[in-house]
């Protein structure tokens, strides 16, 4: 059965008798898909912080999980970008909506489509841990954008491309784990918001 809200106070909104959603999940509420996260967790009711502008939300409208947490996209082109809370791009969300905010408003944080110059700095064999850097790219005419292993991950590099433009979410290099897995490495990674990067493998 799809979950719908039952009450609407300010920005919290409660959904009676949900079974599948969990703490701090980020999720959709209403039809025009307000970003909100789980705040709280009852047998009888689900709480949702919403943070985007609730009026018009009515009992019935439908509330959509995504099973994954509150997070932030990292990768190259957030130096030079302005962000709302919820890491909209306001240049580019006013050339789609003009100078206000459309409620529900869904843009890419990054350019999925721009083209980076990017340097590989690692190469097939060698031995990788949380926090090193695998490629590099000039993100502004001062700064480089350095691409880092995520901090719980650890492993040997299988493959690496070649320097060469690529895209946000291209593969660049891949690292098998000590378990056998493969691990794709992008331009770009998401973070959980609410979690502190752990200290990284040595």
């Amino acid at each position: 059965m799809a979950n719908v809200i039952y009450g609407v106070n300010g920005p919290v909104v409660t959904v009676k008798e949900a079974k599948e959603f969990s703490m701090m999940e980020m999720v959709y509420v209403g039809k025009q898909r307000l970003v909100g996260e789980v705040i709280g967790i009852t047998s009888a009711y689900t709480t949702i912080q919403c943070y985007e502008e609730t009026t018009g939300l009515m009992p019935g409208d439908p509330v959509e999980g995504t099973h994954t947490r509150m997070n932030l996209l990292l990768g190259p082109g957030i130096l030079d970008n302005i962000f709302d809370g919820i890491e909209r791009p306001l240049a580019q969300i006013e050339k789609d909506c003009g100078a206000f905010i459309s409620r529900g408003s869904s843009v890419s944080p990054l350019d999925p489509d721009k083209e980076w110059d990017v340097t590989i700095t690692v190469k097939v064999g060698d031995r990788l841990v949380g926090g090193m850097i695998y490629a590099t790219t000039p993100e502004t005419h001062i700064i480089t954008h350095k691409m880092m292993v995520p901090p719980t991950l650890s492993g040997k590099v299988v493959e690496a491309m070649p320097d060469g433009k690529y895209k946000l979410h291209d593969t660049i290099v891949k690292i098998e784990d000590e378990f056998g897995a493969i691990h794709e490495l992008t331009l770009c990674q998401r973070w959980p918001i609410r979690s502190a990067s752990p200290p990284p493998f040595r």
